[in-house]
């Protein structure tokens, strides 16, 4: 994944910039549905289309349905509204909704989904920023330290932040946490 560069940079200032307009300490949880609605982004769930659509949602809720649609961010003009596949296990919804988040504070264009052939459309430097960005506004820079300064364990830290094991992984690594907290330690 090629970043622009001061990309990285800049996704840790807007998890800064979010904590504190939503008046959380740097390193607390982000709960992104509370960014979201800080944004005026409204996020429904997909089964509220149940009635109109009761095969689609149906076949969304199947494990291979999840795989298939996970978030998605609607556009009409400057009004953006995201949807979310609510069957999918909340850690994932916390990632999901960072990631579409991600695309609309990003000014991110709108696409349509497949291309003229039919084609699944996908920008990977778009698709990129949001993967970045998304994981940055759960779990801060701020966050990956204070994670290994307390000592808590993946599990527990996955727990505190709700989201996967993995992401938590992922920033502690890509903020370089742990060795940050070890050299200042010594």
């Amino acid at each position: 994944m090629n970043l622009r560069r001061g990309f990285k940079a800049e996704a840790n200032a807007l998890s800064r910039e979010f904590r504190q307009e939503l008046g959380i300490e740097l390193y607390d949880p982000l709960c992104p549905y509370n960014l979201a609605e800080h944004l005026g982004v409204p996020v429904v769930p997909l089964s509220d289309f149940a009635n109109d659509n009761p095969e689609a949602v149906a076949y969304f809720a199947t494990l291979r349905g999840q795989k298939d649609l996970s978030a998605l961010t609607l556009c009409l003009g400057t009004k953006r509204l995201i949807i979310y596949n609510d069957r999918s296990s909340p850690k994932r919804r916390a990632a999901d909704l960072a990631h579409e988040i991600s695309h609309i504070v990003l000014h991110h264009p709108p696409m349509s989904p497949f291309d003229a052939d039919g084609r699944r459309h996908y920008d990977d430097d778009l698709e990129g920023e949001a993967n970045w960005l998304g994981p940055a506004l759960l779990v801060s820079e701020e966050a990956a330290l204070h994670i290994v300064e307390q000592g808590f364990s993946i599990q527990g830290a996955s727990t505190i932040y709700k989201v996967s094991e993995q992401l938590v992984r992922m920033r502690l690594g890509v903020t370089g946490a742990m060795k940050r907290v070890a050299r200042r330690a010594a």
